[in-house]
């Protein structure tokens, strides 16, 4: 099954997911997949990673409550990276349904919530941004793809392999080029 893709600007949108393309070779990026949770072409977009999970939890860097010592936190991006934004990523069947809603410490679940939904939550350190016109300038230099965000998408990695593996079944449906480009090592002279 191939991947129907997103290239135009006018097809960029809030809750789209960002995909670095095996020609992305800043390591900010390299091989990593964003939700976009704004985008605007005037004031820009914003977006958090999904697939570089730092193997701790919430309740390992903070004095949170008990019901959220599980959350897991993930590298978001290279943006204010001392900063820890907790979010619950809604997904309700396509991207006009995916809501990103920023969590402060009274939103988060109590030990007697089920653990239910608490997938859809999760904590970032740092964010990636782009001024207006950035994310279509580099969408036009091939650097990113725009997909619709799926269900099996946006559920959480634990690994950072789990992660890698994940972007990679996504280059290998977006075809037999993109595939072999992604088996190429990040050290090219180790090829």
């Amino acid at each position: 099954m191939r991947l129907r893709q997103q290239n135009s600007k006018t097809e960029i949108q809030t809750g789209s997911l960002l995909v670095a393309l095996p020609t992305l070779l800043d390591s900010n990026f390299r091989r990593s997949i964003l939700f976009l949770s704004h985008h605007d072409p005037e004031e820009g977009s914003v977006g958090f990673i999904l697939n570089r999970p730092q193997g701790v939890c919430l309740g390992d860097l903070t004095n949170t409550s008990e019901g959220s010592q599980e959350i897991p936190v993930y590298e978001g991006g290279p943006v204010e990276q001392k900063s820890l934004i907790v979010a619950r990523i809604h997904w309700h069947g396509d991207v006009e349904g995916v809501r990103f809603q920023s969590l402060g410490e009274e939103d988060l679940p109590s030990p007697s919530e089920s653990s239910s939904g608490h997938d859809e939550i999760r904590a970032f350190t740092g964010y990636a941004g782009w001024s207006g016109g950035q994310l279509e300038r580099e969408l036009v230099e091939k650097s990113w793809v725009i997909l619709p965000p799926t269900a099996d998408l946006l559920l959480p990695v634990k690994t950072q392999e789990e992660g890698s593996a994940r972007w990679r079944a996504i280059m290998k449906r977006l075809g037999p080029m993109y595939h072999l480009m992604a088996q190429a090592p990040d050290e090219l002279g180790l090829n």
